[in-house]
């Protein structure tokens, strides 16, 4: 079977208690089992399928135990990586406190789909990179059809 893509972005909110309802469209591609942790950038949550986690997992296998930049990276993002999770019966899903404290998300966000993975951004942050991305788009446009050529 096919990976599922994840596209679209969606308005949503946090409960009282850090929960929040998976918009409908990416809860076949995520599946039962899910690991919830931050993204490259720092600025947002990333929530992988169980198959893209284990690719990164895989990734960082390879890291020499003895090359302490990488010990560091991989430490760090364990440490902020909360795998088995599923959602309940209402495909809602406990963002963890730790995550929703180093972003600082607020009861406003905003799902990404990234292709392979979601993003969790708080609403805010993600309009005001939004509005930076819509005014640069063309040279990020560019720099993406020169750097990852057509195959």
């Amino acid at each position: 079977m096919a990976q599922l893509a994840f596209s679209g972005s969606f308005d949503h909110s946090l409960d009282g208690k850090g929960r929040v309802i998976i918009p409908a469209s990416f809860r076949e591609a995520l599946g039962e089992d899910f690991t919830i942790t931050i993204n490259a950038n720092k600025t947002a949550i990333a929530i992988y399928p169980k198959a893209m986690w284990d690719q990164q997992l895989e990734r960082l296998g390879r890291i020499n135990p003895m090359d302490k930049v990488g010990m560091q990276y991989q430490r760090y993002l364990m440490s902020v990586s909360f795998s088995g999770n599923s959602m309940d019966a209402q495909g809602r899903v406990l963002v963890p406190a730790k995550l929703r404290a180093k972003l600082g998300l607020t009861r406003d966000i905003v799902f990404v789909g990234l292709n392979r993975y979601i993003e969790i951004w708080d609403s805010e942050v993600y309009a005001q990179m939004e509005a930076q991305t819509e005014d640069e788009f063309e040279g990020i446009a560019d720099y993406v059809y020169q750097t990852y050529p057509e195959a």
